[in-house]
C-alpha cells in the first residue's frame, strides 16, 4: 500500500533537509580538522584545540572527522603532558571533555573518552600548585576532590529532554491539527477531530511540564 501523496512530499522534504544538514556537518568537521592538525603542527596549539574542538563538536553518527578529532585531541594531551606542558595538556583533555559533554544525547557517544578526560584532568589539576586552603592536602587527595567534582552534572537529564521535546510536538501539533481539522466548511464544530486534537494537546502540556519539572 502506498502512502498518501501528500505524506510522501513531507517525508521526502523530510529526508532532503536531513541530507543537507548530515553534509554540512560532514563537510564543516572535516575543514575543522584539517585546520586544526594544520594549526597544530606549525606549533599553534591554542587556534589547533580550538579547531578540534569545533570538529569534535560537530557529532554525526560514523563522522570520520569527528572521530579524528577526539583521536588528535587525545595524541596532543598526552605528548604535551610528555612534554611537561600542562597547560596545553589541560586545554585539550577540557576540550575532549567538553566536545563529550556537548554531544550526548539520550546516550553519550564519546563515554569512554570522556572518563579518560575527566581521570587527566583532575590529576593535572592536583600537580598544580596547591592554593592555601589545599597547602596541606596530599596530591592523591586533591586528584580525589578535583575527579568528584568533575563527575558531578548538573545538565538536564537527556531522557527528559527528550520528554519534553515530544510534549512540546505533541501540544503544537494538536493545536494545528484542531486549527485545520476541527471545523467544517460551515465553521461547525466536527467532535472527533477536536477531541483528539484536544487529546494532543492535553497529553503534550502535562509531558512538557513533566519534563520541565524533573529534567
Amino acid at each position: 500500500m502506498k502512502p498518501p501523496p501528500a505524506v510522501a512530499r513531507y517525508a521526502a522534504a523530510v529526508a532532503l533537509v536531513l541530507a543537507v544538514a548530515s553534509a554540512r556537518v560532514l563537510v564543516e568537521s572535516r575543514a575543522a580538522l584539517d585546520e586544526g592538525r594544520a594549526a597544530i603542527a606549525r606549533g599553534a596549539v591554542d587556534p589547533g584545540v580550538r579547531a578540534l574542538r569545533r570538529a569534535a563538536h560537530l557529532y554525526l553518527p560514523g563522522n570520520p572527522a569527528n572521530a579524528g578529532a577526539y583521536d588528535a585531541l587525545e595524541r596532543l594531551a598526552r605528548n604535551q603532558e610528555t612534554l611537561g606542558h600542562q597547560d596545553h595538556a589541560l586545554l585539550a583533555w577540557r576540550a575532549v571533555r567538553s566536545s563529550a559533554l556537548a554531544t550526548r544525547w539520550m546516550v553519550v557517544p564519546h563515554r569512554d573518552r570522556l572518563d579518560r578526560a575527566n581521570r587527566r584532568i583532575a590529576r593535572l589539576m592536583a600537580l598544580l600548585p596547591p592554593t592555601p586552603e589545599e597547602r596541606d592536602t596530599p596530591v592523591a587527595r586533591r586528584e580525589e576532590l578535583h575527579y568528584a567534582l568533575l563527575l558531578e552534572d548538573r545538565a538536564p537529564e537527556p531522557a527528559w529532554v527528550f520528554v519534553l521535546g515530544v510534549g512540546l510536538a505533541l501540544w503544537i501539533g494538536g493545536a494545528f491539527y484542531a486549527a485545520r481539522h476541527g471545523w467544517d466548511d460551515d465553521d461547525r464544530p466536527r467532535a472527533r477531530p477536536l477531541a483528539a486534537a484536544g487529546a494532543a494537546v492535553a497529553a503534550g502540556l502535562i509531558l512538557f511540564v513533566l519534563a520541565l519539572v524533573r529534567a
